[in-house]
């Protein structure tokens, strides 16, 4: 097997981006066990590298490490996930409101190459790309809010957006073409500097992520697929 590591960098990064990356986009299911010696065999590296890669992942929420011993990745439960869309639901219309009315052209000029860039994307189903580009396009927006906390606390949310995004995506794949449709409309609205539109169609947009994805999770609790 080709060795994944390159040795002339550092082997704890590598490793801590590469199980980052399976996590993330699918590679390593939620509630999926991390098993060392199996990870060393993939990899090409020895056990130190990996268990500093995953004290890391701990720290960012990606994996939990059990109190008899062993390591999961992290599963997402309803509770989560209603608990990320309350805070979306706060935040992000505010976000988008504030950057109406304090956005750049530069900032807008930017806004609308990443909703170019997903529309080229979307033809491709390369889910990781569309990950980042979606993450990009909120993250830009909260920049553009000049709210140093509006954009860190999006930042502190990409672990949990990404679960929220794959969940959705595994029923509804197509669901990155209907966002770029509400993505044009919410960027339409801070084009026009209408603070009033641009919130409301954030909401919108968030409010039907959220029923996608907890139809998705109740799809897959019928389907005796979930804990």
């Amino acid at each position: 097997m080709p060795r994944i590591i390159k040795r002339s960098e550092t082997l704890q990064e590598q490793v801590y981006e590469y199980l980052r990356e399976q996590i993330l986009f699918g590679g390593l299911a939620p509630g999926q066990r991390l098993i060392e010696e199996r990870l060393c065999e993939e990899t090409g590296v020895s056990r130190s590298p990996i268990r500093e890669a995953i004290r890391r992942l701990e720290k960012d929420g990606l994996v939990v490490v059990q109190a008899q011993g062993g390591v999961t990745v992290y599963e997402p439960t309803f509770e989560d996930f209603t608990s990320l869309f309350e805070c979306r639901l706060h935040l992000e219309p505010a976000a988008a409101r504030f950057a109406a009315e304090r956005r750049t052209e530069e900032e807008l000029a930017d806004l609308q190459e990443l909703l170019a860039q997903m529309a080229d994307i979307a033809r491709d189903s390369d889910a990781r790309r569309t990950h980042e580009l979606h993450f990009a396009f909120h993250q830009r927006i909260a920049e553009a809010s000049k709210n140093p906390y509006m954009a860190k606390i999006m930042n502190d949310l990409k672990v949990l957006i990404s679960f929220y995004r794959n969940a959705i995506l595994q029923v509804h794949p197509h669901r990155p073409e209907t966002v770029i449709a509400e993505h044009g409309a919410i960027l339409d609205a801070i084009r026009r500097r209408d603070a009033d539109a641009a919130a409301a169609r954030m909401a919108e947009h968030i409010t039907r992520d959220f029923r996608l994805c907890m139809e998705t999770k109740r799809r897959t609790i019928r389907q005796g697929g979930d804990r």
